[in-house]
């Protein structure tokens, strides 16, 4: 399938979802993240859920982060130049929505992308492969190719892989790891 379908089928298949559903498929993934997560990891990105797209939460990650004494790095967007910029996010940190309903944190510190140690990646859906269907704008590709290659990029879905996603584009940066309710998937 082509991204445009997949972003439109999945989006969907998410939003048909329950709330209970979902809670449960969130603890599962947290689960599977917590145990796979390497002991060596120091600083990890992750995107804040925006409500109205129904991503995989990730809150009970964040929390999990932190009981860990994990730093945690949050993106903050800027549209006009279409750079994502990491910045810590703590349990005092003040949260804003931006103009695109993205929750984002307020008088927070840069966080240098050398110290980022694995990025947790938001998608709609993803292949065997490794490739993901994101929103289209490309703020995490151009955001994961300044970051050395040893940083982890994991994807979080409710649901498997597909097979094959028809069209990635030459600057798509794969994952290395998705983690779904049920499996993690390594590329």
């Amino acid at each position: 399938m082509f991204k445009h379908e997949l972003r439109k089928y999945y989006l969907q298949k998410r939003i048909d979802l329950s709330d209970q559903e979902k809670a449960t498929l969130d603890m599962k993934i947290k689960s599977r993240f917590e145990n796979y997560l390497p002991d060596y990891i120091k600083t990890v990105h992750t995107y804040i859920p925006i409500p109205s797209k129904d991503e995989v939460d990730t809150w009970p990650i964040i929390y999990g982060l932190w009981e860990k004494n994990i730093q945690v790095a949050v993106p903050i967007l800027d549209p006009d130049k279409n750079i994502l910029s990491s910045y810590q996010l703590t349990r005092e940190t003040q949260l804003k929505v931006n103009g695109w309903k993205v929750p984002e944190p307020v008088d927070s510190k840069l966080i240098k992308n050398t110290f980022i140690d694995a990025v947790v990646v938001p998608l709609l859906s993803f292949d065997l492969n490794g490739n993901r269907v994101g929103y289209g704008k490309g703020f995490y590709d151009s955001f994961l190719s300044s970051l050395d290659k040893k940083v982890i990029k994991i994807g979080l879905s409710y649901f498997p892989a597909i097979e094959k996603i028809s069209d990635p584009d030459p600057w798509d940066i794969p994952l290395d790891v998705c983690i779904t309710p049920d499996q993690l998937f390594k590329f």
